[in-house]
């Protein structure tokens, strides 16, 4: 394999691995940039090898492979697992060359039979959606001789047979609806049982400078927001105040006062409103660590140490069974993967340790997202309840909204400001947006202006075996 890096900037920590399709190399790439990531491509599938040592600098890589690539990163990724947070596919499946969940035998070796510059050239061409599209890739196609891309289709066709074990956890799987390359049928066959499904109106090739902003959270920005909010957080926080005091009562209903015995673990303790809560329960010899992407630190419990970091990379230093309680506030829907976070919390939980997590499903703040046309991508309950591991036991799954009310429009706009709540992307459009929201804000019938949170309650308990 070969690979190229189109987007690098000194003490960047977070990468965004791009696993390119067949006949790729990193030309088209060439412009993608991402705040807060450089960017490494990948391509050239005749061989499977790869020295990852200059990959292991940084703390978190997120994984997107496109078509072919999808099957090179699940044999070839094992090694940088410990560092990969969210995996996603994009128009390829595990089975490369398969009937009913790749691309069929058939088509697969006429490719390979009929393969000359005329025939790669209108390949290319079936990957694009219309002629503007093509044209913007012809401008930035891939320079490869064409003798060496029959090898890499039969190397990649070998590999598909005598492959190593593949990584099958996968956090999403984007399905273009008219792609003519990996027919789009197939492509749900391959993975309706291993991740959630995102349909998107496009051709084979995607665009990936439109995509790349809504799969990967720009915590850098996330940060500074926050950071900015820290005077006003506490008190313009109502609703997440009061998710915190939701969360930390179905908690006392369901657990014992020996639970808060062990050593502690928040996740985005904030200004400290669910640390005020556990911390009177606090058994006097357990240990508690409070983790914040934003420096203020808590002083809710004397003692407790406080650390600014990713918890998203932060928990894989924690030792297995080490923790008994895990809290979390409103946090978890920042993460990249929070289905890996669940994963690491599992290790790290004692068996009978607690996971007690709020977030926020689809439709949270719908009155700014329908109107601004974009939002953070957040699941629906079925799909936060996907993402929880195995081996833990369910305890609590409840959604309660959260409706605040505000005299105008200006007042919600801002609210989000004084509360750091990253709901809308405004773009390259910020005035056309907070024009619309000012304008188009639904009211009720006595002009006020509602605004609707809508948090999960998820508290979950490790099994003893």
């Amino acid at each position: 394999m070969q690979k190229k890096f189109i987007s690098r900037t000194p003490q960047t920590r977070r990468l965004v691995l791009i696993y390119a399709g067949w006949a790729m190399d990193w030309r088209p790439f060439r412009n993608l940039s991402l705040p807060g990531y450089d960017i490494m491509v990948v391509w050239d599938y005749r061989d499977l090898t790869f020295n990852w040592k200059p990959l292991m600098a940084y703390d978190e890589v997120c994984l997107i492979a496109w078509s072919m690539g999808v099957f090179a990163a699940s044999v070839t990724i094992h090694e940088l697992l410990p560092r990969i947070t969210k995996r996603i596919a994009v128009n390829g499946t595990l089975e490369p060359v398969h009937d009913s969940k790749g691309i069929p035998e058939a088509v697969y070796h006429g490719t390979i039979n009929a393969l000359a510059p005329n025939t790669l050239r209108k390949f290319y061409r079936r990957m694009c959606t219309d002629a503007d599209q093509f044209a913007k890739f012809s401008a930035n196609m891939p320079k490869r001789p064409v003798g060496e891309l029959g090898d890499e289709l039969r190397a990649i066709e070998t590999n598909a047979i005598f492959h190593v074990e593949q990584v099958s956890e996968w956090d999403l799987a984007i399905v273009s609806r008219h792609d003519s390359i990996f027919p789009t049928q197939n492509q749900v066959n391959a993975w309706r049982q291993i991740a959630p499904i995102r349909f998107m109106e496009a051709s084979h090739l995607p665009d990936f400078e439109r995509l790349l902003p809504h799969l990967f959270i720009d915590k850098d920005l996330v940060r500074s927001r926050f950071a900015n909010a820290a005077d006003r957080y506490c008190s313009q926080a109502v609703a997440q105040h009061n998710i915190a005091k939701g969360l930390f009562r179905r908690f006392r209903s369901i657990a014992s006062s020996e639970a808060l015995a062990g050593n502690i673990l928040e996740v985005g303790c904030g200004d400290g409103t669910l640390t005020r809560l556990f911390a009177p329960h606090v058994h006097s010899l357990s240990t508690v660590r409070l983790w914040d992407l934003t420096p203020a630190a808590p002083d809710a419990i004397p003692g407790a140490i406080f650390e600014q970091c990713d918890a998203e990379t932060s928990i894989r230093r924690l030792p297995s069974a080490s923790v008994a309680v895990i809290f979390s506030a409103s946090t978890v829907q920042w993460f990249n993967s929070p289905a890996a976070f669940f994963r690491e919390c599992r290790r790290v939980l004692i068996p009978g340790g607690y996971l007690v997590v709020s977030a926020f499903v689809r439709g949270n703040l719908h009155e700014i997202t329908e109107i601004a046309g974009s939002g953070l991508q957040l699941p629906t309950v079925d799909g936060w309840k996907c993402m929880l591991p195995a081996g833990m036991e369910l305890r609590v799954c409840e959604t309660a909204p959260e409706v605040l009310i505000f005299d105008s429009p200006r007042q919600v706009l801002e609210h989000l400001r004084d509360t750091g709540v990253n709901a809308v992307d405004f773009g390259v459009n910020p005035v056309g947006i907070t024009r619309r929201l000012l304008a188009q804000y639904p009211r009720r019938d006595d002009g006020s202006c509602p605004l609707t949170y809508m948090p999960i309650y998820l508290i979950l308990r490790k099994q003893e075996q």
